[in-house]
This record gives C-alpha cells, sequence and structure tokens, in this order.
C-alpha cells in the first residue's frame, strides 16, 4: 500500500495525463440503446482543448487538502453524476424507446457515471477552496448603498428597462390557465380552488376596473399587468437593499441588479398574468423572513410588527400557489428545530396563518359553493408510470392488470397519450372518483408495477422530473402572447395582442436562450443549472459548518419537490421562486456571519 502511494505521488503528472484522455473519451461517449451500439466522434479540436482543461482540473485539484473537502464533494459530485446520467439516458434514448439493460448500456452507464463523478469532484473542491480564500472585508465602492433613496432608484430602474416587454407585449401575457380564472372572476364558470380563489378575485377585479375606466378589457389585463411590474420590481429591489443591510459584497449586488434587469424571463414574468408571478414574490418575502431567524433572531422575535408582518406573508404564500401549504407546513418543524431557543414564537407565527387557511379553504369554501382541486393534480407520477407500461409493455398485462389499471386512466388511449415529459393527456382522463374510494390502492398498484416493471418505472419517473434536475434539457419556453380560446362563447373579452412598440429584437433573443442556442447564457433560464448551483451552496455551507443557514434552503426545497410531481417536466414558472431567490442563497451562504450583522440597523 505504501509503495503503491509513493509509485502515485511520483508520476502524478503521467496519471492525470491518462486519466484526462481517458475522462475526455467518457465524455465524448454516445450510445444507440436500439442496437447496443457504443460510439464515438474525436475528429473534433475542442475535445483537445477539453482534456488539457481536465489536465488543469486534476493539478489544481491537487492542491486542495482537507477530508471534510473531500467528502463533501465527493458526496455532491456523486448526486450531480447521477443526475447528469439520467439525464443523458433519457434525454437521448429512453424517453421515445422501451428500456431495455443490456451489458452494454450498464457498461456505459458506468463509465459515464466515473467520468463525470471524478470531473465534478475534482471542479467542486476548486470551487469550495476559491470561495472559501475570497476576502470579503476587502473594502470596495458601494453604488447601491442600502438607504431609502438607492432602494427607491432600484426600483424605478427594474421597471424602466422592463417597460419596453411591456409594450412590446401589450396588453401583456395571458395562457389557458388565466382565461379559466377569468371565467370565474366573471361569473362564466362556478369558482373553483384549482387556482387559487384569492389570486383569481385581485386579479379579475383589476380587469374589471380597467374595463369600467376605458370599456376595454385588454386595458384592465394591461392595468394588472402595470401593478404587478410594480410589485415585482419593489420586492426584486427590496432583495438588494436586504442583501446590503446584510453587508453582502457590493459585487453581488450588482450582478444581482442586472441579472434582474436583463435576463430576458424576469421582465417576461414580470408582465405574466400567472398565479405563479406573485406566489414567487411572497416566496421571497418569506425567505427573507426565515433569514431573519438565522441571522437576527432576537429582533425579529422581540418586535410585534416582524412577527405580524411574517403572519400576512405566510397567509399570502399559501393563498397563491395551493401547494404553499406543504411548504409553510414542512418548514415548520425545520424551524422550530433550527430556532428551539423561540420555539413558541415559531409556533404562533406559523400555526395562526395555518388554521386560518384551512378555515377558509374549509368550511367557508363549503359555504361559498367553491371546489377545491381535483386529487389528479398531484398524481403526474403515478399516472405517467401506468401510462408508459401500457405503451410499452401493454402485450405483457394480464388482463387483472389491465382491469386494474383501466379504473385509473383511460387503457384504450394511454398509450397514445403518453407524453414522457408532459402528463396533461392522461391527466384529463384520470378517474378521481376511483382514487378517492381508495387511495392506499393507487399506491399498491404502483408498488407492484414498479417491481415489475423497474424499467419502465424508473423512466416514467425521469421523464417526468429530469427537467427540473438536468442542465442539458431543452424545457418549455415562457410564453408571449395573449390566449385565446377556440370557443367563440368563451371569448367573451376579446383580448388581442397589440403592441404599442414592437421590438422583434426580443422575440429572437428569448427564442435563442430558451432553445439553448447561446452557450453559457442559456444555462440561466435552466431549471437544472440553476437547481445545480442551489444544491452546491447547501453543501457549501455544510462544508463550512453553517449549519443554521440550512434553513433558508427548506421552503424553496419543498416547494422543487412538490413540482417534481407537477404535470410538466421543467415548467419555468412553477420554480420561479427559486431563481429569484438564488442572490439571496448565494449571498448568505459564502459571506461569514459577522459581516453579516455588522452593518444591521433596524
Amino acid at each position: 500500500m505504501q509503495k503503491l502511494k509513493e509509485f502515485i505521488t511520483n508520476n502524478k503528472k503521467i496519471i492525470w495525463i491518462i486519466a484526462s484522455i481517458l475522462l475526455t473519451i467518457g465524455i465524448n461517449m454516445s450510445i444507440y440503446v436500439v442496437n447496443n451500439l457504443i460510439y464515438f466522434n474525436g475528429n473534433q479540436i475542442i475535445f483537445l482543448f477539453l482534456c488539457v482543461f481536465i489536465y488543469i482540473i486534476f493539478n489544481k485539484a491537487d492542491k486542495y487538502k482537507g477530508k471534510r473537502l473531500k467528502v463533501c464533494s465527493s458526496i455532491l459530485a456523486v448526486f450531480l453524476s447521477i443526475f447528469q446520467l439520467l439525464g443523458i439516458m433519457t434525454n437521448g434514448n429512453w424517453i421515445a424507446s422501451e428500456v431495455i439493460i443490456t451489458k452494454e448500456v450498464v457498461i456505459f452507464m458506468l463509465a459515464k457515471f466515473i467520468t463525470y463523478g471524478l470531473l465534478f469532484h475534482n471542479i467542486i473542491k476548486i470551487l469550495f477552496s476559491l470561495i472559501e480564500q475570497i476576502d470579503w472585508k476587502k473594502e470596495r465602492k458601494d453604488i447601491l448603498k442600502p438607504n431609502l433613496k438607492t432602494f427607491i432608484v432600484v426600483t424605478l430602474l427594474l421597471f424602466i428597462v422592463w417597460l419596453p416587454y411591456f409594450l412590446n407585449y401589450y396588453p401583456g401575457i395571458t395562457s389557458y390557465d388565466t382565461h379559466y380564472q377569468l371565467m370565474q372572476g366573471f361569473g362564466k364558470v362556478p369558482y373553483n380552488n384549482h387556482h387559487p380563489v384569492l389570486h383569481t378575485f385581485i386579479m379579475s377585479s383589476v380587469v374589471k376596473v380597467g374595463h369600467v375606466i376605458t370599456g376595454d378589457y385588454n386595458f384592465g389585463i394591461a392595468l394588472y399587468a402595470i401593478l404587478q411590474m410594480i410589485f415585482c420590481a419593489i420586492t426584486l429591489s427590496f432583495v438588494i437593499y436586504y442583501m446590503g443591510k446584510k453587508n453582502i459584497n457590493s459585487i453581488i449586488k450588482i450582478i444581482t441588479f442586472l441579472c434582474f434587469a436583463f435576463v430576458p424571463f424576469v421582465p417576461q414574468f414580470s408582465i405574466a398574468v400567472w398565479k405563479d408571478v406573485p406566489f414567487a414574490m411572497f416566496m421571497v418575502w418569506f425567505l427573507i423572513g426565515i433569514i431573519e431567524m438565522i441571522t437576527n433572531e432576537e429582533n425579529f422575535f422581540g418586535k410585534k410588527r416582524y412577527l405580524l408582518l411574517f403572519i400576512l406573508v405566510t397567509l399570502c404564500v399559501m393563498f397563491f400557489r395551493n401547494n404553499g401549504i406543504y411548504i409553510v407546513l414542512l418548514t415548520l418543524p425545520f424551524a422550530i428545530l433550527w430556532r428551539r431557543k423561540y420555539w413558541k414564537q415559531i409556533l404562533i407565527i406559523f400555526v395562526i396563518p395555518i388554521v386560518f387557511y384551512y378555515i377558509i379553504t374549509g368550511p367557508v369554501f363549503t359555504k361559498l359553493n367553491i371546489t377545491k382541486s381535483a386529487s389528479k393534480e398531484m398524481l403526474s407520477i403515478p399516472m405517467q408510470q401506468m401510462a408508459r407500461i401500457v405503451k410499452y409493455k401493454g402485450y405483457e398485462l394480464s388482463e387483472e392488470d389491465k382491469n386494474v389499471i383501466g379504473q385509473y386512466i383511460n387503457i384504450n388511449t394511454a398509450a397514445e397519450n403518453y407524453n414522457p415529459t408532459i402528463s396533461d393527456s392522461i391527466k384529463n382522463e384520470f378517474n378521481d372518483g376511483t382514487f378517492n374510494q381508495d387511495k392506499l390502492n393507487l399506491i399498491k398498484l404502483y408498488i407492484k408495477l414498479a417491481i415489475k416493471y423497474p424499467g419502465e418505472t424508473l423512466e416514467a419517473l425521469v421523464g417526468n422530473t429530469y427537467g427540473y434536475y438536468y442542465p442539458e434539457v431543452v424545457t418549455y419556453p415562457v410564453a408571449t402572447g395573449v390566449y385565446k380560446s377556440p370557443f367563440e362563447a368563451e371569448q367573451f373579452m376579446k383580448l388581442e395582442e397589440t403592441p404599442i412598440v414592437e421590438i422583434p429584437i426580443l422575440d429572437s433573443m428569448i427564442n435563442e436562450i430558451y432553445e439553448k442556442q447561446i452557450p453559457i447564457v442559456s444555462l440561466i433560464a435552466n431549471i437544472g443549472f440553476v437547481f445545480w448551483i442551489v444544491l452546491g451552496l447547501v453543501f457549501y455551507n455544510i462544508y463550512q459548518k453553517r449549519y443554521k443557514y440550512l434553513l433558508m434552503f427548506i421552503p424553496v426545497g419543498i416547494l422543487y419537490l412538490t413540482c417534481l410531481a407537477s404535470p410538466v417536466s421543467g415548467e419555468l414558472r412553477y420554480i420561479y421562486s427559486m431563481f429569484v431567490s438564488l442572490p439571496l442563497f448565494i449571498g448568505f451562504s459564502i459571506k461569514n456571519d459577522k459581516s453579516i450583522q455588522e452593518n444591521y440597523k433596524t
């Protein structure tokens, strides 16, 4: 063993050269699962540069020692390698074919896992070490000082920079969901809590006011879009202001401002008439409250106005998205665990809004004849499993299995309707009644089918979720138009997209980014990439033993888990909260406790 260590030490350069070549080959490796053909494409000069880059990574990473660094980077590398491997297998092969595990497939997957694992491990070691070495106390000119004047100026600048999007997409961006909510708000269909009633009421009320003023429903949509732009600008400006109050580095604040101002989906969302946008803003305020519990607990818990504001924000989180209740419920035990000294205050500020929520959505909704969202909205994973098995393994299914599956989905159309990344077609034909009669039976069926068809079960799960953790997937773009119902009877508002000023470059830029045509830049709009950053920050806090800061990741982490069960694999609006919260995660993860508190005054 000692001789082996000496040999490795004396021949590091040669070992790194060989490893670099092998890892470059591993990255270049691809497979056709139809005929189990593993192939390479080596006639590209880029792979020579990649090989050199990998060698530099190995050489650099070797300088950073420490058992804790090694363990944390290794565990994170395993997670990222699994996500990358699942994405590669799904995106290139399994998404459109039957899952067949052969010797060649196993060899390919193992080689890919080792390749990415080694590469990620060394990159993470370097990144963690470099962040640790940055001198955060170095004096820098702060052009975004945390005062009222700067807050107002930043708010106005954000609004002005976003204004071209409003002018180009006037009166705003709407979808089927917007249309369905307006149908409820205008009394065309009964109220349903599938889309939060509070948001439906506010949105339709603003549209009505706009119509009363001008006689034009388009102006009503525009009025709502303008008000939402103002709310978004205030919230995101406050993020920068708050980071300044907490003495977060000025460079991070400047980058945050530039991202909020110029990354296309931020202004796009600011004029999108969807519940997801105000929900994301309230999630930011909720997160700030959680951070206050971590960094300023005595002041936070000692002032009633802060506790009252937190209760109000918590109510908004729950009433602007139905999965908000799960975020609040599951954050509660973690908050008590992290801040046991203030468990009574935490219990009060969480339980009061929770009880109020259940009273409103229970007896009050019943009294008002407001129906609740259907159970099928959270059952995409078992629905996709059954549909995929019917499509690819239907010839193996027994009559008994077909009959049981047929109680939940339409087995005659499942194969045709099955879409690996969107469950809507299957969801629309799901039998809620059967599920509600015996919920446990669906769980038993899922487990039974998973044991019998593990490959298709795994791929059904990955196909419906990998848009949330695989950076190289082409996800769904943010809409830019006005929804028009195909049914004449539903076109009671006659909404039209009528640009005040046409700016074609906005459409071109947006399409290029979402279609992953712009290197590096396109990653900014990628859910999987941003999730990797957040997961990396979680492990960095663990590496630094700053365990209390893990609490700030809990709400978005719970939201992320609910998104995995959503009907669409990688819908940016579902997880928009993670994007706008990212500056806070970065700022507080890489800053030490003393510098966070030293510039803070209430």
